[in-house]
């Protein structure tokens, strides 16, 4: 790499100022420098002028292109664009980091995988709620061994009420709901569990009354690992009674998220006992420290392309099995 990494982002639309975000975020790390933005609204581009006076804009990916504007690229797009967007930047030579999800369906993964081996650069999704402080407590109290070997994890997010009506809703560029935040569960399920997956079942439910969107209002997603572990995840915009947001059951204990901290259940010495464990601390700038590292200093990539695939490939199986009438789907994996 140069000396100086320059990155531009593709998309700075205003929900959630996540083009600002992406750019503070990375920008803290030496050598890295924000130098292009893609946007179709001209009055965004402005706004990306004013965050960072001197930066060079652009309304199309062609041109952001042509000029050689960026080694890396950050893509933050509807859902349906992240793989033909990426494609082309991976194609035309530079580092890709894609919002998640990293796409939407098993093909557009695997091309993704194959065209960053091809083209020798590098390609992430921005899982950076992979170090959540609920997620990193949890991993560390599972790999400690102190509830045993976990047979079973049930998560998600349980609400009542429509959905906003936006592109997010729609089906046919989100994905459907259960890419969103589901899209971050899978990854931490996939790193609680070290196996090989044997089957993916899907089951989803639509309100009929809310007919102004088409994501389906409840989904569901049993993963059936090989070593006879069920991971559940249940995405519901339809539940008026909640869950925890995490219930992991082991051969000799359990946790459960008590929200701010965990109860911890474990046989000590055969005897039941019970502790409260509370979260770590959020560190969502470490994505960005790692992507960095790997880029400068050539340290190992976390959230690696292979992984970020795994993830939609257990979505788009559960989704097809949904489709199917929860007829069980084995994945396709890179």
């Amino acid at each position: 790499m140069a000396k100086t990494v320059r990155v531009g982002v593709v998309g700075y639309g205003g929900a959630f100022n996540m083009g600002l975000a992406h750019l503070n975020s990375i920008v803290k790390n030496k050598g890295f420098e924000a130098t292009a933005v893609c946007e179709i609204d001209p009055a965004r581009l402005k706004v990306a002028e004013a965050d960072f006076p001197g930066i060079h804009t652009f309304s199309s990916v062609d041109d952001m292109l042509a000029a050689d504007a960026a080694d890396l690229v950050i893509i933050i797009t509807p859902h349906d664009t992240h793989a033909p967007l990426a494609l082309q930047c991976l194609n035309a030579g530079l580092h890709v980091v894609c919002e998640k999800p990293l796409a939407i369906t098993s093909e557009e993964v695997l091309a993704m995988v194959e065209a960053a081996k091809k083209n020798n650069v590098m390609l992430s999704t921005f899982h950076n709620r992979r170090w959540d402080g609920d997620f990193e407590a949890l991993r560390k109290l599972v790999k400690e061994g102190l509830i045993g070997d976990v047979f079973r994890i049930e998560c998600g997010h349980y609400n009542y009420g429509e959905q906003k009506d936006w592109w997010r809703s729609n089906k046919d560029v989100s994905g459907g709901a259960i890419y969103d935040w589901g899209a971050h569960f899978t990854d931490w399920i996939l790193n609680i569990v070290d196996d090989d997956i044997e089957s993916v079942t899907g089951f989803q439910v639509k309100n009929p009354k809310w007919s102004r969107y088409t994501n389906e209002d409840h989904s569901e997603c049993r993963i059936q690992f090989k070593n006879n572990c069920v991971a559940t995840l249940t995405i519901s915009f339809l539940s008026m009674e909640g869950r925890p947001r995490w219930r992991v059951l082991g051969t000799k204990g359990s946790i459960v998220d008590a929200g701010g901290s965990f109860t911890v259940k474990a046989l000590i010495k055969n005897r039941e006992m019970e502790t409260s464990v509370p979260y770590e601390e959020s560190k969502w700038d470490s994505y960005y420290k790692n992507v960095a590292d790997h880029l400068v200093k050539g340290k190992p990539l976390v959230i690696t392309p292979e992984s970020a695939a795994r993830v939609i490939c257990v979505l788009d199986a559960a989704d097809t099995s949904a489709e199917k009438g929860g007829v069980p789907v084995v994945p396709a994996m890179p």
